[in-house]
């Protein structure tokens, strides 16, 4: 593919995600047609199904674009403060869009819940990540990982540094704060988007505590 179609493909796309995110401010996504999406973006239906089979997977690919920009604000955080700061930027991020989006929020995690999965044939480019994240030095090379990938080897860095006990357990925390992530917007979104991420640091630190006292340490309070 020339550079020049490349750059429209990307466009595209970036055009009907962006048509999604919008309708699912007053929609839900069995409501929102493809017909609307594309009538919104601009674009035929036959130019929609050249590129996604289905709005499941245009919610993919904004599901894809959301785990991105998460991975390179955990990348950031871990290189200045690793551990249990990083993961609590993490989840502020993380209430930062139920913010801003509560209704892609809130579809793009009952679909993750109903056992969505990425794409594997749905490449992100660097001039499609540099397109729709103009600000975030870097996120053309960011890996593009899942939450778990994300949150393991900040557990690890925890435990290696003394902020966990050294027999933590880590599966079975990494259930725990998959639990918070997705379980406090949910509850929330609907009610009181502004109160998630109080209500994630409380619970971050009900988590931290709990695994110490557990372990009967005395690891730092952070």
């Amino acid at each position: 593919m020339s550079e020049l179609r490349q750059k429209k493909s990307a466009r595209t796309r970036l055009a009907m995600a962006t048509a999604l995110s919008n309708a699912l401010a007053e929609q839900s996504l069995s409501e929102i047609s493809v017909k609307a999406l594309c009538r919104e973006a601009e674009v035929s239906e036959a130019t929609f199904f050249n590129y996604f089979p289905g709005k499941q997977n245009l919610m993919g690919y904004l599901a894809q674009l959301w785990l991105l920009e998460l991975g390179w604000q955990a990348a950031a955080a871990a290189q200045t403060a690793p551990g249990l700061p990083a993961i609590r930027r993490l989840y502020a991020h993380s209430a930062r869009s139920c913010t801003r989006r509560p209704g892609l929020m809130r579809e793009l995690i009952a679909w993750l819940a109903h056992g969505g999965s990425l794409d594997a044939t749905l490449k992100l480019d660097a001039f499609e990540r540099k397109l729709v994240f103009p600000e975030l030095d870097g996120i053309e090379s960011t890996p593009l990982k899942g939450i778990d990938a994300l949150i393991v080897p900040q557990l690890e860095a925890a435990v290696s540094v003394g902020q966990l006990p050294d027999n933590t357990l880590i599966p079975m925390l990494l259930s725990l704060l998959l639990a918070i992530l997705f379980g406090v917007p949910l509850t929330l979104l609907s009610s009181h988007p502004g109160k998630i991420a109080d209500l994630y640091q409380q619970q971050l630190q009900l988590v931290w505590s709990g695994v110490r006292a557990a372990a009967g340490g005395h690891q730092r309070v952070l």
